[in-house]
């Protein structure tokens, strides 16, 4: 790769992460793109360079939030613990990111399911959508073969669809009941923190051997 390259690179990833900045401290729909321009030092022609829709930065900056939780939970798989134990902590992770009290990420997410859909207009765009999925996914797969070894889980079950249907669903809820209303009767009961106890307790009592 060229000098030139190297820079163009460069300057690409760090309007994504001054794009990823903004969008979770002021909320997707509020930042502009000549925002993004300006706190980036570079005209909104470059900037447009970059990415020439809004959409398309918001998924680059999905995609660098999806590789910074494969980097975390690559350090929890890394550690010398069982695989029951990493799975424990792969839940309590998710569970701790939403514990901001003004839910940023989560809002983000919410608001991601808008233009989700926009990544497939772009080849480039969904690869590098798709590419950051995949990459998380293998981190995570990596517990279902050290469960297969150690002997921590419960054996007869297919691991690999266990561990992706933990995370998907899991991270999914987590978002979504940190942001959902109930009617004060029940606001109690119904608190996020209850139900991703209940829902983490339910997903370990199934694969304690």
């Amino acid at each position: 790769m060229s000098k030139r390259e190297q820079q163009k690179q460069q300057r690409r990833q760090n309007i994504i992460q001054i794009a990823k900045d903004l969008f979770l401290e002021q909320g997707v729909q509020t930042v502009q793109m000549q925002d993004v321009a300006t706190a980036s030092g570079i005209g909104i022609a470059t900037l447009f360079r970059y990415f020439p829709k809004k959409e398309y930065l918001m998924i680059a900056a999905t995609n660098a939030i999806t590789d910074e939780m494969a980097t975390d939970i690559g350090q929890i798989i890394e550690q010398s613990i069982t695989a029951y134990e990493k799975i424990e902590q792969i839940l309590e992770y998710y569970m701790g990111i939403m514990k901001d009290p003004q839910l940023r990420l989560a809002k983000y997410f919410d608001s991601f399911d808008l233009y989700e859909k926009t990544a497939e207009e772009s080849p480039e765009q969904y690869a590098e959508y798709l590419s950051a999925r995949s990459n998380l996914a293998r981190v995570l797969l990596k517990i279902s073969e050290q469960g297969k070894q150690d002997g921590s889980l419960r054996p007869g079950i297919d691991l690999d669809v266990f561990v992706m249907t933990m995370v998907q669903n899991f991270s999914i809820f987590t978002y979504k009941s940190s942001l959902t209303k109930h009617d004060t009767n029940l606001s109690t009961l119904l608190s996020a923190d209850k139900q991703l106890l209940m829902m983490k307790d339910v997903f370990l009592r199934y694969i304690q051997p």
